[in-house]
């Protein structure tokens, strides 16, 4: 386990927060930006903006063009990443410790003053338009997001990758539209991890971002129960492809641990319930697993079945039949295998900075705090079996979302 500093955070006048977790043996720095830019605030009918918008922001900034701004990231060797969630565009790089202060005065400008050039709009449109239509050479994914949509209560539900005639529709100036009134400071989250000291970097970004101001915008959470049922998309290929979601408990449920270890014995590796039960007795798939998840202020169970159309339904059959099965019994083996994959998963992340500083920007939005890695192997080490069971048994797998992606419908044989 990487020992951590106490980690830090602090709020500037205008609203930013700054959180960060020093890793004394690290050379590595990592920093992500939480921006209020997800897909949920995408304007009704153009669901995709914020992908569009995502690239768009690096098409030059302040005095530098769009090949400048671009030239002068990559001469700080930098590992970029920029996603779009529900809620948020995440926007982050990873690097040598000591590139840490020049990158930030470039994201700075990258946030405060984009370009968003209308000669490049269609070029990011472009982008996003492929993204959405590779979709189709890549079903599991698109089965995840037709999934989350028939899951999730609107507008957290909404594909990240957007709606082609959304997106088509979308206009230069709606775009620009949408920056300046989403992009604030009072709710945007920066979280840095790996080799840093704390007070030269909060004076520093005190000097780049004291002076950016803009009204909050509402966070929209949901407060709709999750739906239930069935929903199938034709699709003539020779596979079948099938999301499952199912309630669970937010993060900030003290049963979060223990939902956490119900999953992984149902889904922890080789020896797991799901890839033993369906794949490895029965032969019914190629794929199968599940996760936990928490979208804004909800929590989830996500499965996935990959099979054939002759064996999907058979599958789905013994999958849904093991999830309810759950609360029958764990044994102390099932939960010592679920601990060591979760604390292996754990002791990972806790080496990556990057990891580390969306654990953190994740915790500070979810919790109001940041977990300790400590804090986290101490929870997952002091479960007992009694206390998953307990979990499963007041929070029972059950009102299930069943998407399916394949030729022909498939019937759900045990309760929504």
């Amino acid at each position: 386990m990487v020992l951590v500093d106490t980690i830090k955070v602090e709020k500037l006048n205008n609203g930013l927060t700054v959180i960060a977790e020093p890793m004394a043996e690290v050379s590595s720095a990592a920093m992500v930006f939480l921006v209020p830019l997800g897909v949920a605030q995408d304007p009704q009918g153009r669901c995709g903006t914020a992908g569009v918008l995502s690239e768009l922001a690096f098409r030059g900034a302040a005095e530098r063009s769009n090949r400048e701004l671009n030239d002068a990231l990559d001469n700080l060797g930098l590992q970029r990443s920029q996603s779009v969630s529900p809620l948020f565009s995440r926007i982050g790089a990873a690097m040598v410790a000591d590139q840490l202060p020049a990158a930030l005065e470039l994201y700075a400008d990258i946030l405060q003053q984009p370009h968003l050039p209308a000669d490049q709009f269609e070029f990011c449109r472009q982008l996003a338009l492929q993204g959405i239509e590779s979709l189709e050479d890549d079903p599991r994914q698109k089965i995840a997001l037709l999934a989350r949509e028939q899951f999730y209560p609107e507008p957290l539900g909404r594909p990240a990758v957007g709606k082609l005639e959304q997106v088509q529709a979308l206009t230069p100036q709606e775009a620009v539209n949408h920056w300046k009134h989403h992009v604030t400071p009072s709710d945007t989250m920066l979280a840095v991890a790996g080799k840093v000291d704390f007070e030269p970097l909060l004076e520093q970004l005190i000097a780049l971002f004291g002076d950016w101001d803009n009204a909050p915008v509402d966070q929209p959470r949901g407060t709709d129960a999750p739906h239930e049922g069935t929903a199938h998309h034709g699709n003539d290929g020779a596979q079948v492809h099938i999301g499952v979601l199912y309630p669970s408990v937010h993060v900030s449920h003290p049963d979060y641990y223990a939902a956490m270890a119900a999953v992984s014995v149902l889904s922890g590796g080789m020896g797991s319930r799901l890839f033993t039960e369906v794949r490895e007795k029965r032969g019914l798939c190629y794929a199968v697993g599940a996760s936990h998840e928490t979208v804004g202020s909800y929590g989830a169970v996500r499965c996935y079945l990959g099979s054939s159309p002759q064996q999907a339904q058979e599958g789905l059959d013994v999958m849904l039949d093991e999830l309810v099965r759950l609360g029958e019994g764990i044994s102390e083996d099932e939960l010592e295998r679920a601990k060591i994959g979760l604390r292996a998963s754990l002791i990972m992340q806790g080496e990556a900075s990057g990891a580390r500083a969306l654990r953190c920007a994740g915790d500070y939005f979810h919790l109001g705090r940041v977990r300790t890695l400590e804090e986290i192997e101490t929870a997952i080490a002091d479960l007992t079996v009694e206390q998953v069971l307990e979990h499963v048994r007041s929070q029972p797998p059950g009102r299930f979302s069943v998407t399916t992606l394949g030729p022909a419908e498939l019937s759900v044989n045990v309760a929504i």
